[in-house]
């Protein structure tokens, strides 16, 4: 399957904008089922950018804009090409004798088993925990899914609840959330659980055939990919209540969200406010052979 998607964000500052800082994490990832065909990264006013992998393999563009600007626009246009995997076989095992080599796995795995800033092991983590903590005879994986299951059944999706920089202590609070407040969740109770655990951000493409759909303000999704006996990184939406397939195209992995934030920058000016603006669009394409590799134009920037 493959799918064009153009992700626009546009901030409009009330008084021109000036040595503006930025770096953007928004070129698909290249991995097991998935390929990055073509990216494109555009930025209004016209600046260069420099392009490097970052501690976690995520793909970073960073661009400066000195002069003063009223306005900024960043367009990332890529083709991506998702095709089916075909996923291992998992390999039983009790938690019992998963925690067995919890030490080692700690010494390897330490970012995606610990703490982070919107991931806090918090009295009401704990707490949450130990509604769902494992049975030493349960199986591991099956484990993960039902603690996806069990927290898509326990909170609503409702925007507007949370905020970009809620930790997952405040859907624990308002019993309410987005994508974002889902991942995070699950990331804690699967970390405190002992199961290495990590933030994605991406797109979910829509369950429509041969139409381009406007996704609005809905610019990102986000899942979260845990790590278990014999299958390795395994995807799973929780606000969807679902193992990632197809449809979700992943951008960048992280701790949290802290990590992988599509823009990210600062600027100075002399006050005033900032509005953004964002629009997605996914269409997918009629399958046909395309080159290896993809394009960059260095006509970037972005704030956020």
């Amino acid at each position: 399957m493959l799918l064009r998607i153009c992700h626009t964000t546009r901030f409009a500052y009330q008084m021109p904008a000036y040595e503006s800082h930025n770096e953007a994490r928004m070129k698909p990832l290249e991995g097991a089922g998935q390929r990055c065909v073509e990216f494109e990264l555009e930025i209004t006013p016209g600046t260069s950018t420099f392009e490097y992998d970052d501690y976690y393999g995520n793909r970073v563009h960073t661009f400066s804009i000195h002069s003063p600007h009223p306005a900024l626009i960043v367009a990332a246009r890529s083709l991506v090409e998702r095709l089916p995997t075909a996923h291992p076989e998992a390999v039983p095992m009790a938690f019992s004798d998963f925690l067995l080599e919890d030490h080692a796995r700690y010494q390897t795995e330490y970012d995606f088993l610990s703490a982070s800033r919107y991931v806090p092991f918090s009295d009401p983590m704990r707490k949450f925990f130990w509604l769902t903590k494992p049975e030493p005879s349960e199986d591991v994986a099956a484990y993960a899914n039902r603690v996806v299951a069990f927290i898509r059944d326990q909170f609503l999706y409702e925007p507007g609840m949370t905020k970009v920089q809620s930790t997952a202590d405040e859907i624990l609070s308002v019993g309410a959330g987005v994508c974002q407040d889902f991942a995070h969740l699950t990331i804690g109770v699967l970390r405190l659980a002992g199961i290495p655990s990590r933030y994605v951000s991406g797109y979910l493409a829509p369950d429509s055939k041969g139409a381009t759909e406007n996704i609005g303000t809905q610019a990102s999704h986000a899942w979260l990919e845990a790590r278990l006996p014999g299958l390795g990184w395994t995807g799973f939406d929780p606000t969807n209540g679902c193992i990632v397939d197809e449809r979700h195209i992943s951008v960048a992995v992280g701790r949290d969200y802290s990590d992988v934030p599509p823009l990210r920058g600062v600027y100075r000016s002399s006050g005033g406010k900032q509005v953004m603006s964002v629009e997605l669009q996914i269409a997918p394409q009629p399958d046909q052979p395309h080159p290896s590799g993809s394009r960059n134009n260095s006509n970037q920037q972005n704030q956020q």
